[in-house]
C-alpha cells in the first residue's frame, strides 16, 4: 500500500463529499483534532444535520419504530454546507506533493480544495436482471424501502429472496413468521456462505429449511417474470414479491477518471488515505481499506466502526508524514433467525473447529484459525461467549489456546459437520 503524505502547513481548505453518518463524524473529527480553517461539506440532503438513517433492521419489518432521527452535530463545526448538490468529478493536482484538487459539482459549479474526505456511501446492488419487468420488486436500503416492503407483505404474497446474506436471511426468517411461502435463491453454496465459509453456509440451509423456507444455492436470477424469477439453472421460483438483497454498491461513479482505485470502493492504505493519491482520505460505505489486523483489504461493517473509521481519517489528514497511525477493526455481525442468534466476529476465511456445544443442538461455538492465529468465531444461540472470541481475534491468540486446552483435542468443523449429517440421515434418530 502506498504511503501516507501528511501536511507542511499549506491545509487551508478541507472539503467532505458526503453528509452520511462518515462524512459528519469526520468533519467533527476534524475540528476536534484542531483544524480550524474553512471546512466545507457538500451532500445531496436538503437540511442539515441529515437524519441518521443506518440500513434497515428486522425490526422496522416487524413493526419497530420507523422514525428517523438526526444525527448529533457539533455546535462547533462552523463549515460551509453545499446541499442538495452532488459531486459529479475530481480532478487530482498530481503536480507537486501537498496539493489538492478540484470538485466538479452539479449545477456546473466547481469547488478547489487542499484536502478531500469521501464519505458519499453506498447503495444496494440491484443486478440488471432484477430490473424492471416486475410489479413488486424491492432492494433494501433506507426505511421507507423497509416500510414499503413490510405493507407488501401484509398481502400475503409468495416471496423470493434474492441472496442469503444478513439482510436476506432476516427477511426470510420474517417471512416465515408470517406464514408466506418463501424460496430463498443464493449462487454460493449456502447461506452466509462469504462471511463464514462453506462449511457453515451449508450449516444453516438446513436452518432455513428445517423451518419451511426453500433454498436453492449455486443459482442466481436470469430474468424476471410477472408470476416469479426465472434461474441460471433453467427453473423458476413461484413469487409475487421479489426482495433483492446481494449486497451494497459504493457511490464512486463520480470518481471515475480521478485516477483513484475504486473497483468496489475507494481503495486505502492502512491508515485509511486513498492508495496513489495525496490528502484524499475515505471513510464508511464507500471505502475498502487495508485493515492490518487481518492483512487483507476490507470494509468496515458496524456503525461504530464507520465512527471509528471516520476519526481516523481525520487523523490522518491531519497527520504529519508517517506519523498517521494505522486503522483496525474486528468485523462483527449479528442476526437473529427463526428465534435462533447467530453472531459472528473476524473472518470466515480459516478452518473452523467446534469449540462448544454441538451442531445437532444448533447451540455452539466455532472457531477460525489460519493454523497460528483465531481468525474468527462464530457464536450460535451463545451470546455469552461472544466478548471471550472477540477478545482473541483482536489479540491474535494463538489456536492453541483454544483447539487443545489442558491436552484436550477438537474435531474439525467438516468432520463434525459429517458426523451431525450422517446421524440425522440414520432412520434411528429422533
Amino acid at each position: 500500500m502506498t504511503e501516507t503524505r501528511g501536511t507542511d502547513g499549506t491545509l487551508r481548505h478541507i472539503a467532505v463529499v458526503g453528509t452520511s453518518l462518515a462524512g459528519v463524524r469526520a468533519a467533527e473529527a476534524l475540528r476536534r483534532r484542531g483544524f480550524r480553517d474553512r471546512l466545507t461539506l457538500i451532500g445531496p440532503d436538503t437540511d442539515f444535520p441529515p437524519y441518521d438513517r443506518p440500513p434497515p433492521s428486522q425490526a422496522v419489518l416487524t413493526g419497530g419504530d420507523v422514525d428517523g432521527a438526526r444525527l448529533t452535530v457539533a455546535p462547533d463545526l462552523d463549515a460551509e454546507l453545499l446541499l442538495d448538490t452532488t459531486a459529479e468529478g475530481l480532478d487530482l493536482d498530481g503536480t507537486s506533493p501537498g496539493t489538492g484538487g478540484t470538485l466538479r459539482l452539479s449545477a456546473g459549479r466547481t469547488l478547489d480544495f487542499d484536502g478531500l474526505v469521501i464519505a458519499t456511501g453506498a447503495g444496494a446492488r440491484q443486478p440488471a436482471p432484477l430490473k424492471g419487468g416486475h410489479p413488486d420488486v424491492f432492494v433494501l436500503r433506507t426505511f421507507e424501502d423497509s416500510i414499503a416492503l413490510r405493507a407488501a407483505l401484509l398481502r400475503g404474497p409468495r416471496v423470493a429472496v434474492v441472496g442469503a446474506g444478513f439482510v436476506g436471511c432476516a427477511v426470510a426468517s420474517h417471512c416465515r413468521s408470517l406464514g408466506l411461502d418463501v424460496t430463498v435463491v443464493e449462487s454460493g453454496p449456502g447461506p452466509l456462505g462469504q462471511v463464514l465459509g462453506p462449511a457453515m453456509g451449508q450449516e444453516l440451509v438446513a436452518l432455513h429449511r428445517d423451518h419451511g423456507t426453500a433454498v436453492k444455492t449455486g443459482a442466481s436470477v436470469a430474468a424476471l417474470h410477472p408470476d416469479g424469477v426465472e434461474l441460471t439453472d433453467g427453473s423458476r421460483v413461484s413469487a409475487d414479491v421479489v426482495v433483492v438483497a446481494v449486497g451494497r454498491a459504493p457511490r464512486t461513479e463520480w470518481l471515475r477518471g480521478s485516477g483513484l482505485d475504486i473497483a468496489d470502493g475507494v481503495l486505502l492504505d492502512a491508515t485509511c488515505a486513498a492508495a496513489g493519491a495525496s490528502r484524499v482520505v475515505a471513510a464508511g460505505d464507500v471505502a475498502r481499506w487495508f485493515n492490518p489486523l487481518f492483512g487483507a483489504v476490507m470494509r468496515v461493517g458496524r456503525r461504530s466502526d464507520t465512527v471509528e473509521q471516520a476519526a481516523a481519517a481525520a487523523e490522518t489528514l491531519l497527520a504529519d508524514g508517517e506519523n498517521a497511525p494505522p486503522f483496525e477493526s474486528v468485523p462483527y455481525f449479528r442476526s437473529e433467525q427463526y428465534g435462533t442468534t447467530i453472531q459472528f466476529v473476524g473472518r470466515g476465511n480459516g478452518v473452523p473447529y467446534i469449540v462448544a456445544g454441538t451442531l445437532a443442538e444448533r447451540q455452539f461455538v466455532a472457531a477460525y484459525t489460519d493454523g497460528q492465529h483465531i481468525t474468527g468465531a462464530l457464536c450460535v444461540n451463545r451470546p455469552s461467549q461472544l466478548i471471550r472470541f472477540r477478545r482473541m481475534v483482536a489479540a491474535r491468540a494463538p489456536t492453541d489456546l483454544v483447539l487443545a486446552p489442558e491436552g484436550g483435542q477438537v474435531s474439525p468443523l467438516e468432520e463434525d459437520l459429517a458426523a451431525y449429517e450422517a446421524a440425522a440421515a440414520s432412520p434411528q434418530t429422533v
